[in-house]
C-alpha cells in the first residue's frame, strides 16, 4: 500500500471515533450555536421532541446525528453556508 493511501486510512479511521453526545454534551453545542431546541432540530432535520428526547437522556442520537453534531462542533462556520448566510468572502466592504 502506497503511503498516501495509508495516510488517508489514518484519516478515516481518526474520523470514525466520534463523541456520544449525551444531554450534556447536546446542550453545549446548543449553546455554542445559540440555537434553542426548535432551531436545533430544524439544523438537524428532526422533530423538537427528538431534541427533548437527547437533551433529556431518555434517548441517545444516531451515529449519523453524532456526526453530524461532530461537524457542526469542529466547524460552527458551515451552519451559516447551510443558512444561506453569505460568507465573508462574498461581502463588500
Amino acid at each position: 500500500m502506497m503511503k498516501t493511501e495509508n495516510t488517508v486510512l489514518q484519516m478515516i479511521a481518526g474520523a470514525a471515533r466520534c463523541p456520544e453526545y449525551g444531554p450534556d454534551m447536546v446542550k453545549a453545542l446548543m449553546e455554542k450555536l445559540d440555537m434553542n431546541e426548535r432551531a436545533f432540530a430544524l439544523l438537524m432535520n428532526v422533530a423538537p421532541s427528538t431534541i427533548r428526547l437527547w437533551t433529556s437522556g431518555a434517548a441517545q442520537p444516531s451515529g449519523t446525528a453524532r456526526r453530524l453534531m461532530q461537524i457542526y462542533e469542529a466547524g460552527p462556520e458551515i451552519v451559516g453556508k447551510i443558512a444561506g448566510e453569505p460568507s465573508a468572502e462574498g461581502r463588500d466592504s
